[in-house]
């Protein structure tokens, strides 16, 4: 393995930077999932949304 390569202790900082966005982005998404999760029928129903549409909702961009 050469010094400069992308995998090992050498990787580039940018490719650490995306994969910390990535990790942050998926445990909100995930957090807001569950939030959703344990609304009521009836809470769900005045906000105009079904169980089956809470993962798109915690996909969609803020």
């Amino acid at each position: 393995m050469t010094p400069n390569s992308d995998t090992g202790p050498g990787l580039r900082p940018s490719l650490l930077l995306r994969l910390r966005a990535a990790l942050s982005t998926r445990r909100r998404r995930l957090a807001a999932e569950r939030e959703l999760q344990a609304l009521s029928e009836h809470e769900l129903k005045d906000l105009a949304v079904g169980r089956s549409e809470i993962p798109a909702l915690a996909r969609a961009p803020r």
